[in-house]
Order: C-alpha cells, then structure tokens, then sequence
C-alpha cells in the first residue's frame, strides 16, 4: 500500500481550518484590515484652529475605530508655531498618529532639524500636540553646532528644539 503524505495533509490541514471557529477568523481579519489606505498623503494638525504641523507621507493606513492612523516610508513632520512659522522638521521611516490623544510617534532613522541648524538623531521620538513637546526614551544624538554633539538616553524640548534637556547624557569632554 503506498501512502500519499500530500492528500493526509492537505486533509489534516483542511480539519484545522474547520476547526477554527468563524467567528475567530472574523475577529482576526477584522483587526488587520484598515479602512482607508492612501498614497503620497498630506494631513493638517490643528489646535484650537491654528496649524500646528503638517505631515507628508508615501503610505497612510487609516482605522476609524481605533482613530489610528499609520504612516510609511518618507514620514515629514513639519511643526508650525502659534504664529504659522515653521520651526522645525520631523523626518522618519514611519510614524503613527493618535486622534484621541493629539500625539504623534516617529520611528526610524528619526531626525529632528531646526530652522536655526540643531539636530537630533534618535531611532524613536514623540510629539504630543496639546503640550508642544517632542520627547524620546531612546538613545540619541545631539548636534547643537559645528563643535558640538552630545549624545545620551533620553530627551525632551520644545518644538524648536531651543529650551532642550537630555535625561541621561554620555561621553566625556577634553579641557584643554
């Protein structure tokens, strides 16, 4: 008697599929499917009616219910002060948008640049639009100047990257 392996799993596979109940199928599609899926996007923030930032993005995936919305591939944030001036830019591999709580998370390959020249380097960072503060836990890279980097773990400031704190700062300096 020869045995056929190919028809014993395909019929064991089948029996699995089965076994699983629809509903859970439904629940588990339900939660990968998105409701809107866009390309080359640009999205408007607003508080209190002004424009606070201004996001561009290749890939926007958006869930209504979850009010979520995911970004990819050549993520830029531009942030605006209260009187519409650009203050600084965002720039990540990715990024998500949170409706309900007005905030803002980038993640990869994350910079930081303000108009006047500072940048911060950091694999992830978070804008919240109610306090206008960028933050990360991370570690990071600070460019101040042409002189001057600082590097450490953790760092909070305001949008224009002016009024700044570093948690945790590394690394040593020569005093000549």
């Amino acid at each position: 008697m020869i045995i056929n392996f190919n028809k014993i799993f395909s019929i064991y596979l089948i029996l699995i599929l089965f076994s699983c109940s629809k509903s859970e199928l439904s629940d588990n599609l339900a939660k990968d499917v998105h409701d809107q899926l866009s390309t080359n996007v640009e999205i408007t923030l607003t508080k209190k009616g002004n424009i606070t930032a201004k996001i561009k993005s290749e890939i926007l995936k958006k869930n209504n219910q979850s009010l979520q919305l995911e970004l990819y591939n050549n993520v830029n944030v531009n942030l605006f002060d209260e009187s519409f001036q650009q203050k600084s830019l965002i720039k990540s591999e990715s990024a998500m948008v949170n409706e309900k709580e007005n905030k803002i998370k980038a993640y990869g390959n994350v910079e930081v640049i303000s108009d006047d020249g500072k940048v911060l380097k950091t694999d992830s960072l978070s804008w919240d639009n109610n306090s206008d503060r960028i933050y990360t836990n991370a570690n990071l890279e600070f460019i101040t100047s042409n002189t001057d980097t600082l590097y450490g773990t953790g760092f909070e400031s305001n949008i224009d990257l002016t009024d700044w704190n570093i948690l945790k700062p590394k690394g040593s300096i020569k005093n000549d």
